[in-house]
């Protein structure tokens, strides 16, 4: 099994699901440029599930995808630019798609035929997180023989607001007017935080957003012009609707382009400089 594993408490529970009924689980931990305190934050929560599961059962690699990264973000882009205008701006989805493109290779390379993640209901501003994206990139890795899932997608998220202050990221916070189940009450007993701590993987049962959740991922700032184009220019005109109708064409495009280099990736070994580097 591999686990596409930043750290944060939702990577981390679907890591521990996954020893439950794996044998071996392969934590994927992606670096690039760009990306900070991958190999010290990261790899301390991995040593938390190593030293609670055992090295037998858990595995640790992070895996550079530097060139993916930049196909993924550039490939046409002129063409893309005129097409999908500022959609080309949705740099957390591309990163997340990169890295799910990346975890294809490494399931083939080591014969892995299932993979899941941390996706989960409550960030699904985050294109990667979205239900409709998320079964179009499950086709994906299916035409690959590998069975791609979401083991915490529908445990609650935390408070909202409570949430967005820890992470400082205001300007994604959902529009109550318009969005009113944003609203109701997180029953805590059903969040990841709670699972992790009964698990005894957590310290506390809220530790997401928190200072110990974010010494424990990446640092990435490139997320701003993602949260910038998302709340500030389309969703101020447009509905949560219509976000992600368009968020799911511009992504069908982009997971065609990657398919093509997957497809010749299995038949005769192209693009590997793309797809390794």
């Amino acid at each position: 099994m591999a686990v596409l594993f930043s750290g944060g408490t939702d990577s981390t529970l679907a890591a521990a699901l996954a020893a439950e009924t794996h044998e071996k689980v392969h934590l994927v931990t992606y670096d690039r440029f760009g990306l900070f305190d991958t190999e010290s934050n990261t790899g301390r929560a991995a040593r938390t599930l190593i030293d609670r599961l055992g090295s037998q059962k858990i595995v640790h690699d992070i895996v550079r995808y530097d060139a993916l990264f930049k196909y993924t973000s550039y490939e046409n882009y002129l063409s893309n630019l005129m097409r999908y205008r500022f959609f080309l701006l949705s740099t957390c989805g591309l990163c997340k798609l990169a890295m799910h493109v990346r975890t294809i290779v490494y399931c083939l390379d080591n014969d892995i035929g299932h993979a899941s993640d941390g996706a989960n209901k409550g960030m699904d501003l985050f294109p990667a997180q979205m239900e409709n994206v998320l079964a179009e990139i499950r086709g994906l890795y299916k035409e690959f023989g590998i069975t791609y899932t979401n083991p915490v997608f529908n445990y609650e998220p935390p408070e909202e607001g409570e949430f967005l202050e820890k992470q400082n990221l205001a300007l994604v916070k959902p529009d109550f007017e318009s969005d009113p189940g944003a609203e109701k009450p997180v029953d805590k007993s059903k969040t990841t935080g709670y699972r992790l701590q009964k698990m005894r993987l957590a310290p506390a049962e809220n530790v997401k957003g928190t200072a110990y959740d974010r010494q424990r991922q990446p640092r990435c700032f490139q997320f701003i012009l993602f949260n910038v184009f998302a709340k500030k220019y389309y969703l101020a005109s447009h509905s949560m609707d219509e976000y992600r109708e368009d968020t799911l064409t511009f992504y069908k495009s982009k997971i065609e382009s990657c398919r093509r280099l997957l497809t010749g990736y299995v038949r005769d070994g192209s693009h590997a400089d793309i797809l390794k580097g």
